[in-house]
């Protein structure tokens, strides 16, 4: 009798457990256009730079309660979504002001959706056609990206010594997830290894090139 009791007790979690986790996630499924006290009055549209990869910024105002807001980009050519983001309504602001960012690896000219979920299983949504264009960035052949270091310690200051063009941006990634954007950084490791420094240099028309180069710490 013990036996089958357990067998049933065990089957019973089984079965419970994926309906509790249904439960528990956010429900986007909804009849959209129903919403009669919901509202998007604005979207704007923020790329950070013209071309890729390219992070996005989407900023949503709306009224009503909202649950949950949800941000497409499309592709204007061929219709394919090309990236999306959710904004729930903890990360949302008691004003109805809605943020989220997504990365756009493609150059293309696309289309923004954007889809507010309210109470209900309810939506509207607002479509900005030709929203935001982003080129493929060019490889320059006349750049010559180098840089030296001077290692004190675990501190380490490095100099930009690119030559062939005019710079007007530069990105550092000193290997242990730390970064930075002036020409001439200095950095502090905090253990000792080895490690692969990278250094990517802009010019005035956009292009750029990369340089690596390992640095021992000790």
């Amino acid at each position: 009798m013990m036996k089958r009791t357990a067998i049933l007790f065990v089957l019973a979690i089984l079965v419970l457990t994926p309906f509790t986790a249904m439960a528990s996630a956010p429900q986007v499924s909804c009849k959209e256009g129903t919403c009669s006290n919901l509202k998007i009055t604005k979207l704007t549209i923020n790329p950070t730079s013209k071309t890729v990869p390219v992070k996005v910024g989407f900023t949503s105002y709306i009224s009503g309660t909202v649950k949950l807001v949800e941000y497409t980009v499309i592709d204007s050519k061929t219709g394919k979504v090309a990236g999306s983001s959710r904004s729930f309504c903890s990360q949302c602001t008691k004003r109805g002001v809605c943020t989220c960012t997504c990365v756009i690896k493609e150059s293309g000219t696309y289309d923004v959706k954007v889809t507010a979920y309210g109470s209900g299983n309810c939506c509207v949504s607002l479509v900005k056609k030709a929203a935001f264009t982003v080129a493929s960035a060019k490889v320059s052949t006349g750049l010559v990206p180098s840089f030296k270091s001077t290692i004190s310690g675990k501190k380490v200051i490095f100099k930009d010594t690119t030559s062939g063009a005019k710079l007007t941006k530069w990105n550092w990634n000193f290997g242990d997830s730390s970064r930075s954007a002036i020409q001439n950084p200095s950095h502090i490791y905090k253990k000792a290894g080895t490690y692969k420094v990278s250094l990517t240099v802009y010019t005035t028309d956009n292009n750029y090139k990369l340089v690596s180069n390992k640095i021992v710490i000790k």
